[in-house]
């Protein structure tokens, strides 16, 4: 059977994000697009955006809008894995108007010592005081890794905030991890979304509007989803 978005339910995860200042791109389209990738729902993506879209008016605006869709995408691959990450820019670069799409990367190319230095400290600030120990887990259950972790996963992928601020890194994170149902890195990354600027109500909407996308697409979890903790 088809699985049908409605207006409706994209006109509800629309008002669930507080309301920002003008010329502010309000995050809950892009947390919802990543979660109905993470959830294996791509057709979702390109009806999310084309609603978000046609709130704005200035070009700058539109432009950074479509940003902020492909590199929480591209960084939510990381997560829910990127065979769903392509599927979903795919479906979002078949609609997407020319005038807003990139033909060169953002990123610039550094070297793999670089990037682990940049890693280790964007790594450090989403854990804060636990980056010690959920490192040593990560080491000791590969080394590997945690030198993929560190270098490629928060120093090239992650630490970019060209397009996506810190806080909003954090959004694009737990909306790829709500519908996986892992509430270890779910607690993990909800916590580290306040350390990275998020406030307690933002981060409350982006939970829910994950939930309600992961819903609607399908999922069921099998493990209770975290709450919010205050640090």
């Amino acid at each position: 059977m088809a699985r049908v978005v409605s207006i409706e339910l994209i006109s509800r995860l629309a008002t669930l994000y507080p309301t920002l200042e003008p010329g502010q791109i309000n995050p809950w389209s892009f947390v919802a697009a990543t979660a109905f990738s993470a959830s294996n729902f791509p057709e979702a993506v390109p009806l999310v955006f084309q609603y978000a879209l046609k709130e704005l008016d200035i070009h700058s605006e539109r432009l950074l809008l479509a940003r902020k869709f492909r590199d929480a995408l591209f960084k939510s691959g990381i997560l829910s894995g990127y065979p769903k990450a392509i599927n979903a820019l795919v479906r979002l670069n078949g609609i997407m108007p020319d005038d807003l799409k990139d033909t060169t990367p953002l990123r610039d190319s550094r070297s793999t010592e670089e990037l682990t230095d940049v890693g280790q400290n964007y790594f450090d600030r989403t854990y804060g005081d636990t980056a010690i120990s959920v490192q040593n887990l990560i080491k000791e259950a590969c080394p590997d890794l945690d030198t993929f972790s560190t270098a490629f996963a928060y120093g090239y992928v992650y630490s970019f905030a060209g397009v996506l601020s810190p806080a909003e890194t954090s959004f694009a994170t737990v909306a790829a991890l709500i519908p996986s149902d892992v509430p270890r890195q779910i607690d993990w990354h909800l916590r580290g979304a306040v350390r990275n600027g998020a406030s307690i109500e933002e981060l409350k909407a982006v939970r829910q509007i994950s939930i309600e996308a992961s819903q609607a697409a399908g999922v069921r979890w099998m493990n209770e989803i975290p709450e919010i903790a205050i640090l």
